[in-house]
């Protein structure tokens, strides 16, 4: 069964250490800020879609945000900039996705030379 307060712990963990405030994360996410507040409290359930996206963004894998299960890379990241728009958000999971795609890439790769 899922633990949403750990759930919420996780993602909390993951917006602060990449110095991002609620109200960025929410509008990338198409929510109110209240709902990524109650998100991080365990308060709200989150769908499998806001899960996905909130992976790409902090470049990590559902799994990790779901059960806190790290297997697999990640990388980590912080913004400098104050002033990032949900556009610039939307671009960074793209190149975020790409990442997490070549690290699985190489898992196979690993496997199969091995194998």
């Amino acid at each position: 069964m899922t633990n949403f307060v750990e759930m919420g712990k996780r993602i909390k963990s993951l917006r602060e250490r990449a110095n991002l405030n609620q109200k960025t994360v929410a509008d990338y996410l198409s929510l109110d800020q209240s709902m990524v507040s109650k998100i991080e409290k365990g308060e709200r359930k989150i769908t499998s879609d806001v899960i996905e996206k909130l992976a790409r963004l902090f470049c990590c894998s559902p799994d990790f945000i779901i059960s806190g299960d790290a297997g697999g890379e990640g990388c980590a990241m912080s913004f400098r900039s104050k002033g990032l728009t949900t556009e610039d958000l939307e671009s960074l999971a793209v190149v975020n996705q790409i990442v997490l795609n070549q690290f699985g890439m190489d898992r196979m790769w690993e496997a199969r030379r091995r194998g």
